[in-house]
C-alpha cells in the first residue's frame, strides 16, 4: 500500500474513532442532564433517579471487563458499531417510556452497549495505526471527553429549554444511530487498509533464532496481570478513579457550599475544567517518550503534581475562587494524564499479544467501580466532616498514587519488556 494511503486512511481511521466516543457522551450523560425535568414530570424521587446513575455505572463497569475480553477476539469494526445501534435505539425507548421499572432495564441495556466502545477503540488504534502515529493518535483521543461532555450538556440544555426531556433521549439516540452506520460504512472503506496492517503487524516468526520462552505466554488472565507488573497500575487506576471521576462529580457542589455562588456558575465552571485539564495529557506523553520512557514512573509524577494542586487548594484556595478553580483543574489535569498512561499507552505495549482490549477494558471497569466508590464516600465525608477534611483525604488518595506508582516502575519495565519480545519481527 502507498504511504500517502497509509496516511490518508489512517486519518479516517482515527476520525471515525474520535466521532464514535464523542457521540457516546450523548447517550451516557443525558440522563444526567434530564433528572431534575424527569423527577418533575413523572413525580419520581431524587433517590430513584440516583439508583438509575447507579445501575448505569456498575452494568458499564462489569461490560467493560466482559467486552475487554470479548474485544480481544472480536474485530472493533463490528463492536463499536453495534454498541452504537444499541445504545443508539436504547436512549429512543427512553425517550418514549414512562414505566419507572422499564426505565432501569432500559438504562442497564445502555451502560451495556456503551461498555463496547474504550475497549475496542483502543485496540482498533494499536492494530491499525502506524507506529508513527500511534502516539499522537493516543493523545488525541482523549479530546473525546471534555468535547463530548460539553457537546453533550449543550445539546441538551438547547432542548430543555425549548421542548421536553423526552427530545434530548431521541435526538441523542438518532445521532448516535447515525453514527453507527458512518462507522460501519466507514469500516467497510478502509477494507484494503485493515487487511495491509493485519498482515504487517503479525508477528513473524524468526528460524534462525532459537525461540525463547515468555514468561507471558500461555497464562491466564489474572497470572498474566501479577507476571507483567501491572498489579500496580490496577492499584493506580483506582486512586485514579477516585480523583478523576469522584472528585468531578462533587467539584459543582463543592463551589457552590464553599462560596456560595450560584449552581448555574458552578455549572458552567465545571464544563470548562476539562477543556483546562486536558494539557495535562500532552504533557504527560511528551515527558515519558522524551525523558522518563516508562508509564507507571509518568504516572507517578503526575499523581505528584495533582497532589501539590490539591495541597495548594487546601491552603490557599478557600481564599479565592478563581484559585480554587485553577488548583482543581491542575489536579485534574495531572488525572487526566494518568488516565492517559494507564488506560491508553500501557495497553498499547499488549497489542501483539492480542491483549490490548482485555487490559485496557480491565483497568477501564477498576477506575469506574473506584468513582462509583468515591462518589458516594466523597459525599459522606463533605456531609459529616465537612468540605476541608474531603480535600484532605483527596491530598492522602493522590500521594498514595505517588508511592504505588513509583513502587511499579521496575516490576512495569520488566513486563513491558516481556511484551516487546513476544512481538519481534
Amino acid at each position: 500500500m502507498e504511504k500517502h494511503q497509509i496516511q490518508r486512511q489512517s486519518k479516517v481511521l482515527f476520525l471515525l474513532s474520535w466521532m464514535a466516543y464523542s457521540i457516546s457522551y450523548m447517550g451516557r450523560l443525558s440522563f444526567s442532564a434530564c433528572i431534575g425535568a424527569i423527577a418533575d414530570d413523572l413525580s419520581l424521587s431524587k433517590a430513584f433517579l440516583g439508583s438509575v446513575g447507579t445501575v448505569f455505572m456498575a452494568t458499564y463497569a462489569v461490560g467493560q471487563l466482559v467486552n475487554g475480553f470479548i474485544g480481544d477476539r472480536v474485530s472493533p469494526k463490528y463492536m463499536v458499531g453495534v454498541g452504537l445501534l444499541g445504545a443508539g435505539t436504547a436512549n429512543i425507548l427512553m425517550g418514549f417510556n414512562d414505566n419507572p421499572g422499564l426505565m432501569l432495564a432500559i438504562w442497564m441495556v445502555n451502560g451495556w452497549f456503551h461498555s463496547m466502545f474504550w475497549s475496542p477503540i483502543i485496540k482498533a488504534l494499536a492494530e491499525w495505526m502506524p507506529e508513527d502515529r500511534l502516539s499522537k493518535a493516543g493523545a488525541n483521543i482523549s479530546t473525546t471527553i471534555p468535547v463530548g461532555t460539553i457537546m453533550s450538556y449543550a445539546i441538551a440544555s438547547l432542548v430543555l429549554s425549548l421542548s421536553s426531556w423526552r427530545l434530548v433521549f431521541i435526538i441523542g439516540g438518532i445521532i448516535m444511530l447515525l453514527g453507527g452506520f458512518v462507522w460501519f460504512m466507514g469500516m467497510a472503506g478502509l477494507k484494503d487498509y485493515i487487511d495491509y496492517f493485519e498482515q504487517t503487524k503479525k508477528p513473524k516468526a524468526v528460524p534462525d533464532e532459537p525461540l525463547e520462552s515468555n514468561p507471558l505466554t500461555g497464562l491466564s488472565f489474572f497470572p498474566f496481570l501479577l507476571r507483567a507488573g501491572l498489579s500496580f497500575a490496577v492499584a493506580a487506576i483506582l486512586f485514579n478513579g477516585v480523583l478523576k471521576d469522584g472528585v468531578t462529580i462533587w467539584v459543582p457542589t463543592f463551589l457552590s457550599d464553599f462560596f456560595a455562588v450560584s449552581p448555574a456558575f458552578s455549572a458552567a465552571v465545571s464544563m470548562i475544567m476539562p477543556i483546562v485539564s486536558l494539557g495535562g495529557t500532552y504533557a504527560a506523553i511528551y515527558v515519558n517518550e522524551k525523558y522518563i520512557k516508562n508509564e507507571m514512573a509518568t504516572t507517578g509524577l503526575f499523581f505528584g503534581l495533582s497532589a501539590l494542586a490539591i495541597l495548594t487548594l487546601y491552603l490557599i484556595g478557600r481564599l479565592n475562587i478563581f484559585v480554587a478553580v485553577l488548583m482543581i483543574a491542575l489536579s485534574l489535569s495531572g488525572m487526566l494524564a494518568v488516565n492517559a498512561m494507564l488506560l491508553t499507552f500501557i495497553p498499547f505495549h499488549f497489542n501483539r499479544m492480542g491483549k490490548a482490549a482485555s487490559v485496557t477494558g480491565f483497568l477501564n471497569a477498576c477506575s469506574y467501580f473506584a468513582s462509583a466508590f468515591s462518589s458516594v464516600s466523597i459525599g459522606w465525608i463533605a456531609e459529616k466532616k465537612g468540605w476541608s477534611m474531603t480535600i484532605l483525604s483527596w491530598l492522602l488518595v493522590a500521594l498514595l498514587g505517588v508511592l504505588i506508582s513509583f513502587a511499579g516502575r521496575r516490576p512495569w519495565a520488566k513486563g513491558r519488556s516481556f511484551a516487546a519480545a513476544d512481538s519481534r519481527d
